[in-house]
């Protein structure tokens, strides 16, 4: 959706209210402009805001690209389509996309403001995001985990069988970036626990960087050429 002028220089001095709406999953789901952005957010969390979506914007800085070889990319969790946007308007990257949310609310709300006018081929799966992966099929060259409940990562995404079938579903050399919360000490005591526990013993050449008010878990650290670990 083009963004209206005015509202666009007003959302620099004061967020812009565009919309409120809910869904099976989500009790309140707002979509403004921000600094010129469009934001989905709820309560208490951002799921989604263009470019200023700073961790995985600063991860996508570090990555060493020219290095790699990707065509194919798993989206678990879409928001608005912040990643997508920002790999093809910001780093002129393209790819072919699978993106996986399990709300249909937000599927529209994308489509409505950022998907249309991304010329990237995507392909949205209007699905739980564990169900998707323990039952596909492709494999992947990069996969993004940016599933939450709210301010949580449900916990059936935090095993280990999860892991397995998220490394059955990589690209020979293909990574995960694995997005947490970095907020409260809570937030940083789980992360690390974790990391530690969990994802290590399954990606040990992985690394844990802090990125702003989260942590991004990489399956394969040497992609990275600068890293806050």
């Amino acid at each position: 959706m083009k963004k209206n002028k005015w509202q666009s220089i007003r959302s620099y001095f004061e967020d812009v209210y565009l919309e409120s709406t809910s869904s099976e999953h989500n009790r309140e789901l707002h979509v403004l402009l921000s600094a010129g952005r469009y934001q989905l957010c709820t309560s208490n969390a951002v799921y989604s805001y263009e470019d200023k979506y700073v961790n995985f914007r600063k991860s996508f800085e570090w990555i060493k690209w020219d290095e790699l070889s990707i065509d194919k990319v798993l989206i678990l969790g879409l928001g608005l389509g912040s990643v997508p946007q920002m790999l093809e308007q910001v780093f002129g990257r393209s790819f072919e996309y699978h993106a996986v949310e399990i709300d249909e609310v937000i599927i529209e709300l994308a489509h409505k403001y950022v998907l249309e006018d991304l010329n990237s081929p995507m392909q949205i799966f209007n699905t739980d995001a564990l169900h998707y992966v323990n039952l596909c099929q492709d494999r992947y060259d990069m996969i993004i985990m940016d599933v939450f409940d709210s301010d949580k990562v449900p916990l059936c995404f935090e095993t280990q069988a999860f892991l397995d079938q998220i490394e059955r579903i990589l690209s020979p050399a293909g990574f995960l970036l694995f997005n947490r919360l970095n907020v409260t000490e809570a937030d940083h005591e789980d992360t690390l626990k974790y990391y530690e526990n969990v994802f290590a013993p399954k990606f040990p050449n992985g690394s844990c960087s802090s990125v702003e008010a989260n942590y991004m878990l990489n399956s394969r650290k040497e992609v990275f050429a600068l890293r806050n670990s």
